[in-house]
């Protein structure tokens, strides 16, 4: 060992560990699982994906980010989207926005409705402020076509009578089912088919106040010699308002006059 001019021995250091490159960090949008994305202390947001396009069936995708935006306005209807991998996730944002309301959503997300390279989910949810079932309702109203059962002395015979009648025609039927209140639209054609629409609310809550309509579906009538029975039936079988009934192979179609 080497000696100092003092002769005491002169030790070298200890060892000193390597030093480790920092531990790379997860970015927010790997975590696929609420739970990780909150211990990452990211943001967990309720997305959607498109299911079904003839539908418009959505299913939960729900997505981490990495920080958040808002409209600022909670009654402001519309959609933001981004392409992760081969999935479009949706979020939805205001009254309109279903089981997925306010003003969030992620950031740096696109606002449907104001480009050309909107996904297929856009179609069937509020864009830019507009919801398609309103716009397609308005347009039918527009149509002008007969009202003839909109005088409620008519009774329900006046419905049933008009849908055996192979006629153009508007119809309004509203119903209480357990705690929520149904509106239907009917737009008969007079070809045998029709475009219906139905709006869901629960009276106890606000959701009535500003309705969700959903998209308009063209639908064949089922027998007329059916319709007839209802409208002679004294008192008329409660499965005579059943809306759905009236109908077989519904599927979406654009609003259109008959």
């Amino acid at each position: 060992m080497p000696v100092t001019g003092t002769g005491a021995l002169v030790t070298p250091p200890p060892d000193l560990a390597p030093e480790l490159p920092p531990a790379p960090v997860e970015p927010c949008e790997s975590h696929a699982v609420e739970a990780d994305c909150d211990a990452a202390g990211c943001i967990w947001f309720a997305t959607e994906r498109l299911a079904d396009r003839s539908t418009c069936a959505f299913e939960a995708a729900g997505f981490c980010a990495t920080a958040s935006a808002s409209t600022g306005d909670e009654d402001y209807d519309s959609t933001f989207y981004k392409r992760v991998g081969d999935v479009v996730h949706v979020r939805r944002v205001g009254r309109k926005a279903g089981d997925f309301p306010g003003p969030e959503h992620p950031a740096g997300w696109t606002e449907c409705g104001l480009g050309s390279q909107d996904p297929e989910a856009c179609a069937c949810v509020c864009a830019a402020g507009r919801c398609p079932g309103d716009i397609a309702l308005a347009l039918l109203d527009a149509c002008a076509s007969p009202r003839p059962c909109d005088d409620e002395v008519a009774g329900d015979a006046c419905l049933y009578q008009a849908l055996a009648a192979e006629a153009a025609a508007s119809l309004r039927v509203e119903s209480l089912v357990g705690t929520r209140n149904v509106d239907d639209r009917v737009f008969l054609r007079g070809d045998g088919t029709a475009t219906w629409m139905r709006s869901t609310c629960d009276p106890r809550d606000t959701s009535c106040r500003d309705r969700k309509w959903d998209l308009p579906r063209l639908c064949s009538l089922r027998d007329r010699a059916g319709f007839l029975a209802c409208a002679a039936a004294d008192p008329a079988d409660p499965q005579c308002r059943d809306v759905a009934a009236w109908f077989s192979d519904c599927k979406l179609a654009p609003a259109t006059c008959p």
